[in-house]
């Protein structure tokens, strides 16, 4: 019982993390919030050109449309699990909650990879070489 517990504490800190990290790359380069100058950055530091810039932007404008309305799904899971466990629902009822924030997650987690697959696929040889550098050094890919 305890083990689960800890286990679900565990989820719900990574939950949380990760919402936090997907509501960022959500929000797409170049539209506000923290990363506003991501794409402005990204085509400086690759020398994107027009072309791959265009692209670009619609990659992450339609990641961010795929992933708005799972966000909302996640919040409200969050909310369902938080309340859970202050009604001292049963394990099994605290499992089906985590695992459907999981999943959740999960789909969140696609969208960005195969946002960053498709952003990774504009860039010619020497700028792969010049993005893998960077991530190489903690740098996180496309968001």
């Amino acid at each position: 019982m305890q083990q689960i517990r800890r286990k679900l504490m565990a989820a719900m800190l990574a939950a949380f993390t990760l919402t936090g990290a997907t509501a960022a790359f959500a929000q797409g380069p170049g539209r506000g919030g923290p990363n506003s100058n991501r794409l402005d950055y990204l085509a400086g530091y690759l020398s994107l050109t027009d072309a791959q810039k265009t692209q670009a932007q619609a990659i992450f404008d339609a990641a961010k449309t795929a992933s708005s309305s799972a966000q909302g799904q996640l919040s409200g899971a969050q909310d369902a699990l938080r309340a859970a466990t202050k009604t001292n629902s049963s394990d099994s009822e605290l499992e089906r909650l985590a695992a459907a924030v999981g999943t959740i997650q999960g789909q969140l987690t696609g969208i960005q990879a195969k946002a960053s697959v498709k952003f990774y696929a504009l860039l010619t040889a020497e700028q792969k070489t010049k993005y893998d550098a960077r991530s190489e050094h903690g740098h996180r890919g496309p968001r």
